[in-house]
């Protein structure tokens, strides 16, 4: 097999070199420098030689020369592989010791194969040519090489230096032992240490670093990869966190000669991460202590239930024990005046309680946003107006209550009613949050903002101001919570804000509170502007007779349908019942006569009222339905405003409301 001899100082390019032969079937042998590939030369007898022409020590000029000059090698062919001198710079060396061929590193694999090839081919090497001019020439190609080469480490010298000096990150280069022999600035200003304080192993004594915590192979630093984090004082004063990373400088026989350290200030990041981290553990006790105050909230808005409907079950199961004791004494007896005015008076009582139970139901509803309404075009100036007429007096008759009502206010949308009662509840409220002396300011504008997420609208602006005791920042935060009260025991239940609250939300508006202690507290209620009414409401028609009126009536709770069938017959009305929806469909799809209305629960097993509806649209088409629920979901929107026209009846509800609601729903068909 043809044997190569490849002479080249770097051990990258006798690989590159190698791969190519190995590729073309040849036996390689290899020299690091001119003096060994002679020895190889001579004893080994290779077949051709491919040498690199600047080396130390001995540069492949001078090996060739020695090849030709020695009779044991003058015959064997040479190839100049070079990566630093040009053709033209080459031809006339190589001619001059009888090198005829000359390949460039760059040059593909097979151009290298092909020069072999030919050397082989040829006859054998010329002699070299007498030394003289050749060697004057050589040493003038070696100077201008080496003023090239000199140049070029002068401009890397340069970019290294600028790039060293301007950077921000500290760099430091050591020896093969770790000893620093390069410190740039950055690196000085990270430390506040000066040059030669860094120099040397001053450097590990600087960031706490200890010669028996470097990773060593035969006492020497192996920094390949090294990475560190270390805490230094700065002499500043201030704790630094830093961060090292180190790089081995490796030769072209592959051996660690040094390394090149980064040093990395990341005292920010460090302490921007601790910030993030301290800022998720408050987030994660204010969501705890939220969830508390939740739990808190509902606890006391149970308690509060429980406590004012427990007395209200009392009072009307006592007064209906009395009722029963005062039937029982007059069973065998004259019932007198005096024995039926007891017995009225204990019914009152218990229809009183009722009425309470009622009222406290709708205040729940109202601030949970679920009461039922049907908002119409209102002029808040005017409400404002009967709420100072109706308004408590003002303590002692001291307190002075003024108004400015803007003149060209827009109308809101909103239950009239409901919000003349978020009023009320507002300024009493005020009125006993002050003593003699005090003032309660009330305004109306229109204005611009939000009154929920979604952009910019028209608003009016309700303010109420009092000069009161004000509230702390924690009374604020619960203000408007069920049951929360700062009055004593047995001056309120503590619904009173509640219910504004709610009232105001469900009209579509907001309401804030701004408060500070010794400072008063203001009530900014905000409600979206509505366009006027295009014309005046419609009259009211007069009643119908129910005579000959067949209602159907849907209702799950056996006592509430025996109310409405007793209150509906004794009216004069026919009346079909049934217990739930799917009943009533029934019943109306098997009944033969006319309906004139369904009245309906909404809230049912089965089949509910709106379902109902839809299924009596079908059957028995233009029939009126009139809903009755104290709890109307199905019926609502987000708001808690009714999506239909449908005409709804509150739960509890009296005889004579019952009564009207019906005529008002065949009053509107027979329209």
């Amino acid at each position: 097999m043809t044997t190569v001899l490849v002479v080249d100082d770097r051990a990258a390019n006798r690989e590159v070199a190698r791969d190519a032969l190995d590729e073309g079937g040849y036996d390689v042998i290899e020299a690091s420098d001119g003096r060994q590939a002679l020895q190889l030369a001579r004893s080994q007898h290779p077949d051709v030689v491919l040498t690199d022409m600047l080396m130390p020590g001995i540069d492949g000029y001078q090996f060739a020369q020695e090849m030709r000059d020695d009779p044991e090698t003058t015959g064997i062919p040479l190839i100049f592989y070079t990566a630093n001198y040009s053709q033209a710079e080459v031809r006339p060396l190589a001619e001059a010791v009888g090198v005829s061929r000359i390949v460039e590193k760059t040059a593909p694999p097979q151009e290298l194969l092909d020069a072999i090839a030919e050397s082989l081919r040829e006859s054998p090497a010329a002699e070299a040519r007498p030394r003289g001019t050749q060697a004057t020439q050589h040493i003038g190609v070696l100077n201008a090489k080496l003023l090239e080469k000199t140049g070029a480490l002068d401009e890397s010298e340069a970019r290294f230096a600028a790039m060293a000096e301007a950077s921000p990150v500290g760099i430091i280069i050591t020896d093969r032992h770790g000893r620093a022999t390069y410190v740039n600035p950055g690196a000085r200003q990270i430390t506040g240490w000066p040059d030669d304080g860094l120099l040397g192993t001053g450097w590990l004594s600087c960031l706490g670093i200890g010669p028996g915590d470097l990773t060593t192979v035969d006492g020497e630093w192996r920094a390949g990869g090294d990475r560190r984090d270390c805490r230094l004082a700065h002499p500043d004063g201030r704790d630094r966190r830093l961060t090292l990373l180190a790089r081995s400088i490796v030769d072209g026989e592959g051996e660690v000669t040094g390394s090149v350290v980064t040093v990395d200030d990341v005292t920010a990041m460090v302490e921007a991460e601790e910030r993030r981290r301290l800022d998720d553990l408050d987030r994660a006790s204010e969501a705890r202590r939220q969830a508390t105050a939740r739990f808190e909230s509902l606890a006391r808005l149970a308690g509060g239930v429980a406590h004012d409907f427990n007395n209200l079950l009392n009072i009307i199961l006592s007064f209906g024990d009395f009722v029963d004791e005062s039937l029982d004494d007059a069973e065998n007896a004259v019932l007198t005046r005096d024995r039926s005015d007891g017995i009225r008076h204990d019914v009152d009582r218990i229809r009183q309680a009722g009425r309470r139970a009622a009222d406290l139901t709708h205040q729940l509803l109202t601030f949970g946003g679920k009461e039922v309404i049907k908002p119409a075009l209102v002029d808040l100036n005017a409400v404002v107006r009967e709420v100072v007429d109706q308004a408590p007096t003002p303590v002692g008759g001291t307190v002075a209550v003024s108004t400015n009502l803007a003149g060209d206010l827009s109308p809101v949308k909103s239950d009239a009613g409901q919000l003349h009662q978020a009023l009320i509840n507002l300024v009493t409220n005020a009125l006993e949050a002050m003593g003699p002396g005090g003032r309660l300011d009330i305004t109306t504008e229109n204005t611009t903002g939000t009154s929920a997420p979604g952009g910019s609208e028209r608003l009016v602006h309700l303010s109420i101001t009092d000069t009161g005791d004000g509230m702390s920042p924690e009374i604020l935060d619960q203000a408007m919570e069920p049951f929360f009260t700062t009055k004593p025991k047995g001056a309120g239940p503590g619904l009173g804000l509640a219910t504004s609250y709610g009232i105001v939300r469900q009209s579509g508006g907001r309401l804030v509170l701004e408060s500070e202690p010794g400072r008063g507290t203001t009530a900014h209620l905000y409600l979206p502007a509505a366009r006027p009414a295009a014309g005046p409401p419609a009259p009211e028609a007069g009643r119908t007779s129910p005579a000959g009126r067949t209602i159907l009536v849907a209702e799950d709770e056996p006592g509430l349908r025996e109310v409405i069938l007793r209150i509906l017959r004794k009216d004069g009305f026919h009346v079909l019942v049934a217990a739930n929806g799917r009943e009533a469909a029934t019943m109306a799809g098997q009944y033969e006569g006319p309906l004139d209305a369904v009245l309906t629960d909404v809230v049912m097993p089965v089949m509910n009222g709106r379902e109902l509806a839809a299924d009596l649209a079908v059957s028995r088409p233009g029939t009126p339905i009139l809903f009755m629920s104290g709890y109307a979901e199905p019926l609502m929107n987000e708001q808690g405003l009714i999506e239909t026209d449908a005409a709804v009846l509150n739960k509890p509800f009296t005889r004579d409301e019952l009564l009207a609601a019906v005529q008002r729903t065949l009053a509107a068909i027979a329209s």
